[in-house]
């Protein structure tokens, strides 16, 4: 069932509406990159707020198409617009409940000391990998079990607890994709400039080891900023598409008791269930 779950997200990355999600986090990528060479650093962040509105939208557009099998750009508008506070809403809760687990560990460690606090850090690394872990179905649990808020968050637990060793495949199935596609987008800039990091190739190891980050980027220039911005929009665009079609096969291939409603969008956007 997960190599059919690859399949499946295979197939549904012919479908444009798919790629909505890539086409949006690369172009905000590109953007924030943008104004942070042009020196507007202080809208990096309200940009980055923007894009985790917007995201919750698009999902709901892409899980309400492929659960419809209709690919328009009609259901996938009417579908953004339904699912899209089912979507947000446990987002936040997730957001909070990361925080306050963070902000309670964070007592303790305080009052320990920094030494202890820093020896704590891979403790609290590993209770935000956990959360996220768990809880990473939520949003299609929402359209596909039309679930409320604390519903879809048990609900995303519940099936990665049932489907483990599969869900574990799957995650590691994402981070060699985006390593493959890592390396693939690192290969390509490098080509592209490697006239300006020839003079990296006379230095010793000290001496490349002693640069820090401004003194690349003075090396590179800011076309070579464009270049490594251009392509990195590029590989986010690749594996935010596959990753929302592996997401959404994956849940459907696998969820047990998954309330799918068949029904269609009538001429005013109302939803009729068969």
């Amino acid at each position: 069932m997960t190599l059919e779950s690859l399949k499946d997200a295979v197939g549904l990355l012919r479908h444009p509406i798919i790629w909505s999600v890539g086409l949006v986090m690369g172009g905000f990528l590109f953007a924030t990159a943008t104004i942070a060479v042009s020196g507007g650093v202080f809208y990096a962040e309200p940009l980055m707020l923007l894009l985790s509105l917007v995201i919750p939208f698009l999902a709901g557009g892409i899980y309400g198409t492929v659960r419809n099998e209709a690919f328009s750009a009609d259901v996938f508008v009417q579908s953004g617009k339904t699912y899209y506070f089912r979507i947000l809403l446990p987002w936040l809760v997730i957001i909070f409940a990361a925080i306050l687990t963070v902000f309670l560990l964070a007592i303790p460690l305080a009052l320990l000391g920094a030494g202890a606090a820093a020896g704590m850090a891979p403790l609290l690394f590993g209770v935000l990998i956990s959360i996220v872990f768990f809880t990473f179905f939520y949003d299609t649990v929402a359209v596909f079990e039309e679930t409320n808020v604390f519903e879809s968050i048990r609900r995303s637990i519940e099936f990665v607890m049932n489907n483990l060793g599969r869900t574990i495949l799957f995650y590691l199935t994402n981070v060699i994709i985006f390593i493959a596609l890592w390396f693939a987008g690192s290969f390509v800039w490098t080509t592209l400039l490697i006239d300006k990091l020839e003079p990296l190739t006379s230095m010793s190891p000290t001496e490349i080891q002693a640069m820090m980050p401004q003194d690349i980027l003075t090396l590179i220039g800011t076309e070579g900023i464009w270049v490594i911005s251009g392509v990195t929009a590029v590989v986010i665009v690749l594996f935010s598409a596959f990753l929302y079609a592996y997401k959404v096969s994956f849940f459907r291939n696998h969820a047990e008791g998954t309330r799918i409603q068949q029904g269609e969008y009538d001429e005013k956007g109302r939803w009729y269930k068969y």
